[in-house]
């Protein structure tokens, strides 16, 4: 998939903390939902109507038994999960197409599949916008939107029988399975989910609102101040630059935690592979504690400090082996991304 070279916050990371946001669709008042008598999930429904997270194909009907397209599952998670672009700045304004090669950048949904992309959601690449979801489609995607852009805690596997367990997708197995541990959904009377039946709006809107709840009782608010794993600060540079060396990421513990020597390489090779840095004539820098860096990362670090993606301190130390926080990350693409338009311009 194609990616937008952007700048990054905090909040729009992969560790963005969970929060229910209002925004998108004007809602209308729950007065005007008449068609949700015989509805299990009748509240459930008008709390997240009034949250402005769902809103019918016309102001008075929420249509409940409606089946919903690939596009309107997309809009209906943004709109739970609160995600948006407010803290993002694009060097190039992005199109939906860029990320889905299908879609309409002129049509309502797209603004929807752009903030998904951007936030890591993670969707099909032959994404369908008109196409109709099934329950088992609808569930991952959801499962995996709240994993991916809040901190969900480990959960311990417990593996529930679904008696139709033999017609459910082995891609969505696991997401399904961690949906009924999360409370999002529940088997019928019989112990089946019936994955590829068409997912409804009612059954949909049940979905978000249990993931809400669980999202909002379990998620801890991610710290700025945390040390970067290896597979986080890969994410993070992969956000903005859209690509990171893929030999040179499987050679590296995912688990392990980045140092600012380690990061600040992943960073520069990731720019000079990509072809984001021009050829350049560097005259090193005096680094005070040149001895605590590994010979194999000095020349980025050189590059990084000529470049002015990074700094030394007051005593002209760079503190290679101390771990990075993602504010020092963040900080560090965000220089490098100014470097690049300067470059560019």
């Amino acid at each position: 998939m194609k990616k937008t070279f952007k700048i990054i916050t905090l909040s729009t990371t992969a560790l963005l903390s969970f929060t229910l946001a209002t925004q998108s669709f004007a809602a209308s008042t729950a007065s005007t939902f008449t068609d949700l008598d015989n509805i299990v999930a009748k509240d459930k429904i008008i709390a997240l109507q009034q949250s402005g997270i769902v809103s019918g194909i016309t102001p008075e009907l929420f249509a409940p038994r409606t089946t919903i397209s690939e596009a309107q599952s997309v809009q209906l998670i943004v709109n739970a999960l609160g995600l948006n672009l407010d803290l993002v700045r694009f060097l190039k304004e992005p199109k939906a197409n860029n990320y889905f090669a299908k879609s309409n950048n002129d049509a309502w949904y797209a603004n929807a599949l752009i903030i998904a992309a951007v936030n890591g959601v993670e969707l099909p690449a032959d994404l369908d916008p008109d196409k109709k979801l099934t329950r088992e489609q609808f569930t991952h995607q959801l499962i995996r939107a709240i994993e991916v852009t809040g901190k969900l805690p480990m959960i311990k596997p417990v593996v529930v029988d679904i008696k139709d367990q033999d017609q459910i997708n082995p891609d969505y197995s696991g997401s399904i399975q961690r949906a009924i541990q999360y409370g999002v959904i529940k088997l019928s009377a019989e112990g089946k989910f019936n994955p590829n039946d068409e997912i409804t709006r009612a059954d949909a809107a049940e979905e978000l609102f249990n993931a809400v709840a669980y999202m909002k009782a379990h998620t801890a608010p991610a710290s700025s101040s945390e040390a970067l794993t290896t597979a986080q600060g890969v994410l993070l540079i992969q956000e903005v630059l859209g690509t990171v060396d893929t030999d040179l990421k499987f050679k590296i513990d995912p688990n392990s935690k980045l140092t600012r020597e380690s990061f600040t390489y992943l960073l520069i090779h990731t720019l000079q592979t990509s072809g984001k840095l021009p050829m350049i004539k560097l005259v090193p820098i005096e680094i005070k504690d040149n001895d605590q860096i590994d010979t194999l990362n000095s020349g980025a670090i050189q590059t990084a400090l000529a470049l002015g993606v990074v700094k030394l301190n007051q005593e002209g130390k760079f503190n290679a082996k101390a771990e990075i926080s993602l504010s020092d990350a963040t900080e560090y693409i965000n220089n490098a991304v100014k470097t690049v338009k300067g470059f560019a311009e």
